[in-house]
């Protein structure tokens, strides 16, 4: 089974990302200023300010991970495209599915949104926080090396694929 139709460029689905990326930064800076807002103003110490800083850390990389993955896994179960997929006229679909107006279906999502966004919320792990640096480069650059259907992993994972629809 293969594509229902011509696969997305590279560069489109990079400069898709490099849009949801920055709505996932925009909404990530709002909350990480909300959470540290709250828990470094009432800290009344040296000891109480280190503290705050990292449980806001801690917390603010979990609630970014879960906003990314929301994101992702809605948009992406509602008709296959994120914004970012939207503005460069390409859309994931199953390997060996249709081309309809339909998302999706929910465990490809689940699976797919996981992959891309989860490990942002291990970051916090030690040893475990440098493999979340390199994974996104090794899930990123997979594409180039998978023929025919050029799947990232997240893709893979997923059993999905990246095609154009305009």
């Amino acid at each position: 089974p293969g594509a229902p139709a011509p696969l997305a460029e590279w560069w489109q689905r990079l400069l898709a990302r490099l849009i949801d990326t920055l709505l996932v930064v925009v909404v990530g800076f709002i909350i990480s200023s909300i959470v540290s807002g709250v828990m470094v103003s009432s800290s009344t110490s040296l000891e109480e300010l280190v503290s705050s800083l990292f449980w806001s850390t801690l917390i603010s990389l979990i609630l970014i991970a879960a906003a990314a993955f929301a994101y992702e896994f809605l948009l992406l179960g509602r008709n296959g495209q994120t914004l970012g997929k939207l503005a460069l006229g390409i859309r994931v679909v199953q390997v060996g599915g249709t081309l309809g107006p339909e998302g999706l279906p929910k465990d490809a999502a689940l699976k797919r949104s996981a992959v891309m966004w989860l490990p942002l919320a291990l970051q916090p792990i030690p040893v475990i926080e440098y493999l979340t640096y390199v994974f996104p480069v090794v899930n990123a650059v997979w594409l180039f090396f998978d023929k025919p259907l050029q799947q990232c992993l997240h893709d893979k994972v997923a059993g999905t694929v990246v095609v154009k629809v305009k």
